[in-house]
């Protein structure tokens, strides 16, 4: 059963944080510990209940909420239990296949390679000139 949940995440001037490639890791996991906390209020479940349905510590609850640092392992049992964890395609979608490969009949890429750097300075020269 999902639950449609009103996020209660504000700074101070009343404005809903917003995570932006401009805010901290630890903000960032401050705001998402919110975010679950308010989920799991919502459900409602206490963290021990949580963290039983979830298969990890009460410990582990408190500090996801908390924004300390918790194993992906521990984030992705406790976004189940809250039936969040279909949501995380949303965060990080597949790839797709681009259409210059299409074109080209390419296989998708497996890698990036550095790029070759370009030597600046100078005149270029063949092996035997001085």
């Amino acid at each position: 059963m999902l639950y449609n949940v009103q996020y209660s995440s504000f700074y101070r001037s009343g404005v809903a944080m917003v995570i932006d490639d401009f805010i901290s890791n630890q903000a960032v996991g401050v705001e998402l510990g919110r975010r679950l906390r308010a989920s799991r209020i919502a459900y409602p479940l206490t963290q021990a209940q949580l963290a039983e349905r979830a298969g990890v510590s009460q410990r582990t609850v408190a500090n996801l909420e908390k924004g300390a640092d918790v194993t992906v392992a521990s984030l992705v049992s406790v976004l189940r239990a809250l039936g969040l964890l279909s949501r995380m395609d949303l965060l990080v979608p597949a790839s797709e296949t681009r259409p210059s490969d299409l074109l080209h009949e390419r296989a998708p890429r497996q890698r990036v390679r550095p790029s070759r750097k370009v030597i600046s300075g100078g005149e270029w020269k063949w092996g035997d000139e001085q």
